[in-house]
């Protein structure tokens, strides 16, 4: 947790990306801390913008924030390796990878049953 949040020097890790002194109830604090967050942050800034995931996380009530950015940085991680696709890449594969087990599944069922 950061600096502001804690009473410690340190800034949180968005603030330490930024450069910038972390104040008293900054909204990056309490969900990217000092040690990981700033490598976390670095992909939702360089994807969203600090400005823009700020005023999301600012327009949220604060019981939604914490997972709208673990949300918000699994996207952002997402878009950096597939950027047209994002996470819906992974939404497609893990549907292809049920279907494939379904079927697989299926002919297990179909085996066992099958007359001797």
């Amino acid at each position: 947790v950061a600096g502001a949040m804690t009473g410690f020097p340190s800034p949180c890790g968005a603030c330490k990306f930024l450069r910038r002194k972390c104040v008293n109830g900054c909204v990056f604090a309490p969900h990217f801390c000092h040690e990981q967050g700033a490598a976390h942050f670095a992909a939702i800034h360089k994807v969203f913008g600090a400005s823009n995931v700020s005023k999301l996380l600012t327009g949220l009530p604060s019981i939604d924030r914490r997972e709208a950015a673990a949300t918000i940085s699994y996207e952002a991680q997402a878009r950096l390796h597939d950027p047209v696709y994002g996470c819906v890449a992974h939404i497609f594969a893990l549907q292809q990878q049920v279907v494939n087990l379904q079927a697989r599944l299926e002919s297990l069922k179909a085996q066992n049953y099958a007359p001797l």
